[in-house]
């Protein structure tokens, strides 16, 4: 159900795979600060505008999701960057958190997952 990048996958998808214990990281492309005001619950901060720091940590064998609130911006930057470094699981979520929020899909606030 994951459409390889940079293309999107839509919110059911993602939450559907989560449900059933898939491996797949959640990438929040925002600003950190956004990030801790709220962010989907198990997502780990990556800004779309600085993710060279974070490439090494970043797991290549399971998919990347990115995402920002804007709907696609942000995290297709991030997305491309990833591609660029070689990354091949790579996927955008479809809208973003608004979409994940208006489903009332799990978020999280603070500095951790």
């Amino acid at each position: 159900g994951f459409h390889a990048a940079p293309a999107t996958t839509p919110a059911d998808v993602i939450k559907a795979q989560l449900d059933r214990g898939a491996r797949l990281a959640l990438l929040d492309a925002r600003a950190p600060s956004d990030y801790v005001a709220d962010h989907i619950a198990g997502a780990v901060s990556v800004p779309f505008y600085d993710p060279e720091p974070y490439f090494a940590s970043l797991p290549r064998n399971v998919w990347l999701v990115c995402y920002c609130a804007c709907p696609h911006a942000e995290s297709g930057q991030l997305a491309a960057k990833l591609l660029a470094k070689g990354f091949k699981k790579v996927t955008v979520l479809d809208e973003g958190l608004g979409v994940w929020r208006a489903r009332k899909y799990p978020t999280h606030q603070g500095t951790s997952p």
